[in-house]
Order: structure tokens, then C-alpha cells, then sequence
């Protein structure tokens, strides 16, 4: 019999059922489409752990092929493929056995799966998986979430499917209860969003500055070498700059400026905002990506208004890494990305008091250390300062040395880039902001608001030298 089983063999589904059965593991595989599995066996009969591998025409034939209590993981389409996969699952499953959701779901939908199935009968986790095809191939990061009994009846599996971190460690943990795995695999995502952006807007601000992309990339090579920066979304972003179309030209003046994306970064912002956390940086990386949507409004827009100042028209005396004007973008680029963590984290901290998942955040900050398109050097001392210090106010305190250092840089890149160049920066932008904004204890702003909101609402403002609710005697302007 087979020790677990998996439906759906897209890309993901398929790298992973290899994954796991070159790991020792008997994986039985069901997709939708019967040919579909029957054409992956056949591509991979000559693999040394073919043996391993079985696919199953009907349903009920794959789950009566499990071990039990059998194990499905599920790599399907998120939303109603997985509830209709759920479904015909239910129907050939028995008491106790146990469904793994691995689809980018909104962990609201993983409580209300868990739910519906344990009152079934059945056991239910929700587990984020990143790394994409490599990943799961090759060891991915795993993010599961829900009833502790049940992550121990598949840890053996998923621990030796994951990526393993420079220390040996695998990198998944159990999250939490309910769906606190989906809830920690979209804030990684919007996590990746927001910073694949920074890179995004660091590849504009440097062509406004006049360099190629062949010169680009030899300035973030440089920032590679450094080692601060170092990370798989900066050698992507490397490989991105420097591609070249068949013809010879750069891949990049090909390329429709519009930026897909599958929701996950969109429900971020929307649980920040409905629990009051603020993260400006998250929801610029959506504001970006909604932007690069309107591609006919923007040409129509720039035929009849013309503001832009010409790429290259501010074009910088030296293309090398040690430019001043480079040197400073190297700064806001680093604490901006801190920023955008320090945004990640506090969601998480927030949403685990409301929903009380029972996080613990420096086991799963360590989790994106491998195999994750988050991994990077800067893991490693986020991991630590967590670990030193669980109430620590904002990550951003941890690097007090590198923002009081880059700061005065980030000021200057930002109000350069703002006065020479028409390029857009909204996280970039957003980052400075939020730097100002979460270490100044009095904001200004917010005193004259308040008052505002008092002239024309009576709503009353709040006294720093008293306590309670104050209203002020205003003239009549209307």
C-alpha cells in the first residue's frame, strides 16, 4: 500500500510526488484527467525510485490504495477546484483520515474546511508550500497550520520533502491551529510581492540614471557580493536584467509592462487593514501591480499630457556600484525591504492575538531560510533578533545600526529620483514613509486631523494632558 497520496499533477503536483518518492516514500497520484497521470508515470519510469510511483484511475481506487489512516495532499487550482476535490474525497474516505490543502487559500476558507471535515469525520490541515517548480522538486518550504495530531500523522513525509537550512534543519514547523499555516503563507507572499517590487523599482531608478541592463546588473552583483542584500529575489532579479530575446535584445523591452497576480498579496492588505495594522509598503506592492493593469488608460493618458522627464536625460557620471547616486539607492533599497519585513511580521503578530494561532515567529521566519523565494542572509539575524527579544517593539530596531547609517542615503535617493526622474516608487516610497511615520513619536499630522474631524463632526479628540474624550468650542463656517 502507499503512504500518502496526491490529486492534481500540474507543475506543482507532480514535482512534489517525485520529491517525495525519491525520498523512500510510496506515493499513490490521482489526477482529474487520467491521461495526465498516466503520461507522468511513463516520463519518469526510468527514475530509480519509479517503483515508488503509481497513479490510480478513479477515486476510489486511489484512496483504496492508501495506508490508513490515509494521507491526500491536495495540489489543485485554490477555491472552488479544491472545495469540489474536497468533495470527492469525502466520499471515498473514512473516519480519521487525514486531507492536506497545499493551495494559496485565504486561511479564513482552511478554519471553515476544518471545521466541515472534523465534523465529518475527518481530519483536515491547511500547509502553504513555497519554492515553486524547483521547490518542489527539490525541497521546498512548507507552511502547515491547524490540529497539532494531525501534522504528526504527516511530518515524517513533509520533513523529508522540505528544504533543509545551512544548519540541517527542515524547513517547515506547525504553525498553529486553525488556518495559521495559509495565514503565515500569504503574508510570505505578500512578503514577495512588496520586495520583488523594490527590485522592480531599483532596475527603473538605475536606467533613469542611464545604465544598461547589462550595467544594471553588474551594480547588483556588486550589492550580491556585499553580502547584506544577498538572497534568491535578488539573483532573479540578476538574470531578469541581463536576458536577452533571440534577436539580441534585452528580454526586459519585450516584456507587456503588466503584473499578474493570484489574490493572496490583495487579502494581506485587507486583514492588515481590518485588524488596523499598518503596512503601507504590502499594500503599495498591490497598488503597483493594479497599476501596471491599466496599461491603454496609461498610453492614452501620456498621448495627451506629457509630464515625464526622459530615462537618461539625469543620466549619472559613473555607472559604477561606488556611485554616490548608487550608493544611496543601495541604502534605501536595504532598509526599505527591512521595512517591508517589519510590516510582514507585525501582521503576523497581530493576527495570531486575534485569532490566537499560537505562532511562534522565530521558527517560522526560519522556515523561509531554504527553499523558499524569500531566503536571503537577511533571515538570519531576523530569526535572532526574534529569538533575543519576542516583544520586540518593530523588527526595524534590530538593524538600528544600517538604518542610522543608510537613513540620510535614503532620504537623498528618494528626493533625487523624485526631482530627476519621473519614475515611479511606490514601495520604495511607501517604505520612507513608514520609517518616518513608526519612529516619530508625535505625528503632526495626526494632531491637525483630529482637530478637523472635531470642527465639522464634533467626533472630539484626545488630550495629552488629560485623559478621556475633549471637544472644542468652534465658530460656525458653513
Amino acid at each position: 500500500m502507499f503512504d500518502c497520496g496526491i490529486v492534481g499533477l500540474g507543475v506543482m503536483g507532480a514535482n512534489l510526488a517525485l520529491n517525495i518518492a525519491e525520498k523512500g516514500f510510496r506515493v499513490a497520484v490521482f489526477n482529474r484527467t487520467h491521461a495526465t497521470a498516466e503520461k507522468f508515470i511513463a516520463d519518469n519510469k526510468g527514475a530509480a525510485f519509479a517503483g515508488n510511483l503509481a497513479a490510480f484511475g478513479t477515486m476510489a481506487e486511489f484512496a483504496a490504495a492508501l495506508k490508513p489512516p490515509r494521507k491526500v495532499f491536495i495540489l489543485v487550482q485554490a477555491g472552488a477546484a479544491t472545495d469540489s476535490t474536497i468533495e470527492q474525497l469525502k466520499a471515498v474516505l473514512s473516519a480519521n483520515d487525514v486531507i492536506v490543502d497545499t493551495g494559496n487559500a485565504h486561511f479564513k476558507d482552511q478554519g471553515r474546511r476544518a471545521e466541515q471535515l472534523e465534523a465529518a469525520g475527518l481530519r483536515f490541515l491547511g500547509m502553504g508550500i513555497s519554492g515553486g517548480e524547483e521547490g518542489a522538486r527539490k525541497g521546498p518550504a512548507f507552511f502547515p497550520g491547524g490540529t497539532l495530531s494531525v501534522w504528526e500523522e504527516i511530518r515524517p513525509i513533509v520533513e523529508a520533502a522540505a528544504a533543509k537550512a545551512e544548519d540541517g534543519r527542515p524547513c517547515v514547523t506547525m504553525n498553529g491551529s486553525g488556518g495559521a499555516g495559509s495565514c503565515v503563507k500569504m503574508y510570505h507572499n505578500a512578503g514577495e510581492y512588496a520586495i520583488l517590487q523594490i527590485w522592480g523599482e531599483v532596475f527603473d531608478a538605475l536606467v533613469a540614471y542611464g545604465l544598461s541592463n547589462d550595467e544594471v546588473a553588474k551594480v547588483l552583483e556588486n550589492w550580491k557580493a556585499r553580502g547584506f542584500l544577498n538572497s534568491y529575489m535578488l539573483d532573479i532579479s540578476i538574470e531578469a536584467a541581463k536576458a536577452r530575446d533571440t534577436d539580441g535584445s534585452y528580454l526586459t523591452t519585450k516584456v507587456k509592462d503588466r503584473i499578474g497576480s493570484k489574490g493572496t498579496g490583495l487579502w494581506s492588505v485587507q486583514e492588515a487593514l481590518e485588524i488596523g495594522v499598518p503596512a503601507p509598503s504590502l499594500g503599495a506592492a498591490v497598488y503597483s501591480r493594479q497599476l501596471s493593469m491599466y496599461k491603454p488608460e496609461r498610453e492614452a493618458n501620456e498621448k495627451q499630457l506629457q509630464i515625464l522627464i526622459p530615462a537618461g536625460s539625469d543620466k549619472i557620471a559613473s555607472t559604477d556600484a561606488s556611485a554616490p547616486e548608487i550608493e544611496a539607492l543601495y541604502h534605501a533599497t536595504s532598509l526599505s525591504i527591512i521595512a517591508c519585513y517589519a510590516q510582514m511580521f507585525q501582521c503576523l503578530r497581530d493576527l495570531d492575538k486575534v485569532y490566537k494561532f499560537g505562532l511562534n515567529l522565530p521558527a517560522t521566519i526560519a522556515t523561509f531560510r531554504a527553499g523558499c523565494i524569500l531566503k536571503g542572509y537577511l533571515l538570519q539575524p531576523m530569526t535572532r533578533a526574534f529569538e533575543q527579544d519576542p516583544n520586540l517593539s518593530n523588527l526595524v530596531v534590530a538593524f538600528a545600526k544600517e538604518v542610522k547609517e543608510g537613513i540620510p542615503h535614503y532620504r537623498a535617493a528618494m528626493g533625487q529620483l523624485a526631482t530627476t526622474t519621473s519614475v515611479a516608487t511606490p514601495v520604495l516610497s511607501a517604505s520612507l514613509v513608514y520609517l518616518n511615520a513608526m519612529f516619530q513619536g508625535t505625528l503632526r499630522y495626526g494632531q491637525l486631523v483630529s482637530l478637523q474631524r472635531d470642527v465639522f463632526g464634533r467626533h472630539g479628540f484626545e488630550r495629552v494632558d488629560a485623559e478621556g474624550k475633549s471637544s472644542h468650542t468652534w465658530p460656525e463656517l458653513q
